[in-house]
């Protein structure tokens, strides 16, 4: 029977994503800004070697955690008592594996300093989470398949690349409404409590005539497109779950464009004071499984 090495100071949580896996290591304080953090392309990549890569990347501490808590991609066919990589065996410290769910509402939770809230992860897709921390109820509550996966696929079909970063980039340079259809177009006015040159139709301009557009402003209509729909299904959904806030996290939601729209629907909908913007949204899953598993460890104690 295996024994347990003594505990260490540290808790490692993983994020196995679609995309891109991250990592941290959350410090006994649990401080926001203490947590060592790594992330890497793994797409296609086993949710063991995905894990190994992950340990391996956060250095000597990892091997010396209390317990590892790993969420996302394929991460429920893990064992800690199965035959496993080599850095995992050699860490001794338990396996939980969390669901997303959980993660994500305990992590945007925490990252935001709120009790109860929406908790919105932009990710590949963007889910949506009904998440309070006094009754630990972590439940799926809305999201959409336009995420940070669309933004890319977009970019490399329109604009040339897949780096979602330059694709900000981009957009921040540019002027949506010279590729959408806004409402002044359409009805010479705005309409309700939406502004004339809200849009009307994502890229519209580009389906009554061949535009010679700039790449720029092609990418700000991109990003409006994705951050529009994600805003208006959160503001949706923040109603019809009753809770007092939203909160984004994932690495699309650290885009300045992304952020400024959702800034911009929020406060359309009257609704600016729900949002919550938090630093560190990027690491806000992995940050969510180390919590949890900081606290199953703690209960089998």
């Amino acid at each position: 029977m295996r024994t347990r090495a003594p505990a260490g100071p540290d808790v490692v949580g993983v994020d196995i994503g679609l995309s891109v896996t991250d990592a941290v290591l959350l410090p006994p304080d649990g401080a926001v800004q203490g947590p060592s953090h790594t992330r890497f392309e793994s797409a296609g990549v086993e949710p063991s070697e995905a894990l190994a890569r992950a340990l391996e990347a956060l250095g000597p501490r990892a091997s010396e955690a209390a317990a590892i808590g790993v969420t996302g991609g394929r991460s429920g066919t893990l064992s800690r008592d199965a035959a496993g990589p080599p850095s995992l065996t050699e860490t001794r410290a338990p396996l939980h594996v969390i669901g997303e769910p959980e993660a994500i509402g305990r992590g945007g939770l925490h990252l935001a300093g709120l009790q109860r809230a929406l908790v919105v992860s932009c990710g590949t897709g963007t889910a949506m989470i009904a998440a309070d921390a006094s009754s630990e109820r972590y439940s799926h509550a809305s999201g959409t398949p336009v995420g940070g996966g669309t933004l890319r696929a977009l970019g490399g079909l329109l604009l040339g690349t897949r780096d979602a970063h330059a694709i900000a980039e981009l957009a921040a340079a540019g002027d949506a409404s010279a590729v959408d259809t806004t409402l002044a177009d359409v009805l010479g006015s705005g309409i309700g409590s939406l502004p004339p040159d809200a849009t009307a139709v994502s890229l519209g301009r580009l389906a009554e005539s061949d535009l010679d557009v700039r790449r720029e402003d092609l990418a700000a209509a991109v990003v409006t497109m994705i951050a529009q729909t994600i805003g208006l299904v959160a503001v949706n959904a923040v109603r019809a779950q009753a809770l007092p806030a939203v909160v984004m996290v994932g690495r699309l939601a650290t885009f300045e464009p992304v952020r400024s729209m959702v800034g911009a629907v929020f406060r359309v909908y009257g609704s600016s004071d729900l949002l919550h913007l938090p630093d560190g949204a990027e690491r806000a899953t992995a940050f969510g499984a180390a919590l949890a598993a900081r606290e199953r460890d703690g209960g089998e104690r």
